[in-house]
């Protein structure tokens, strides 16, 4: 179908935010020490900082890397415990993605098309949403189906580029079985949010996600993650699990 085809090549470009961050939930890796710090412990305590988030607000800036070409995508997010998350894009302007935890909702506003995905329906979301590392959900089912350990013997790493300090963890998929075979996961050292996700697929794509501003515990009201696609808008339903 043409409507599925045009969608599934556009969504690549808004979706690649939705494969990093759904990984966590790793399996068993090495725990060596750095000081007192380990890989496991590191994970346990961004767990438990996301466990603890009941709602927040955040900028984000999405970059995917392909075939030598860069495109980049901005916008404000939100969240909300229970799987509820809205991705309100300024660049592409009025692109959204929208969830209730229950139906994910891609707007795609140059094709006025809208992706309708079944969150029960995940045969082909093999890594989950990248955006999703930064839920408590998204967490979970990321630790499941990766390995993880640090990515260097220096643990924490001063970034150059807000001089902060951040565990670096490197993430490898238990089994290849695609999407996103790869990842590194920045946490950050004093309040272990996770201000950088990167993820790459076995065909050289590689998206990065980054989070900034965030506001812990803000006032979102759950109006916000409900989704009602114009009445002239082309719904592909469940493109997410349809073959590449």
């Amino acid at each position: 179908m043409k409507d599925r085809k045009n969608f599934r090549v556009s969504k690549v470009l808004v979706f690649g935010l939705f494969a990093l961050c759904a990984a966590l939930g790793l399996g068993a890796q090495s725990s060596t020490k750095h000081g007192w710090n380990s890989p496991s412990e590191v994970v346990k305590k961004v767990r438990k900082t996301f466990s603890e988030i009941k709602s927040y607000k955040a900028d984000f800036v999405i970059q995917t890397e392909s075939n030598k070409k860069t495109r980049s995508m901005k916008g404000i997010c939100y969240y909300k415990k229970g799987g509820k998350i809205r991705y309100e894009f300024s660049d592409p302007a009025g692109d959204e993605i929208v969830s209730d935890g229950k139906t994910l909702w891609i707007f795609i506003k140059r094709l006025n098309a809208v992706g309708k995905q079944d969150l029960t329906l995940n045969k082909s979301n093999k890594s989950g949403p990248i955006f999703a590392a930064a839920t408590e959900e998204g967490l979970s089912r990321i630790f499941r189906k990766y390995h993880y350990k640090f990515d260097s013997i220096e643990q924490p790493q001063i970034s150059p580029k807000d001089n902060r300090k951040y565990f670096v963890l490197a993430l490898e998929q238990r089994e290849k079985i695609g999407g996103y075979e790869t990842m590194t996961l920045y946490v950050d050292e004093q309040n272990f949010l996770i201000k950088r996700a990167v993820a790459s697929d076995g065909r050289g794509k590689t998206t990065t996600v980054e989070f900034s501003g965030w506001d812990r515990n803000a006032d979102v009201e759950d109006g916000l993650f409900n989704f009602r696609p114009d009445g002239n808008a082309k719904i592909v339903n469940n493109p997410l699990v349809s073959e590449e």
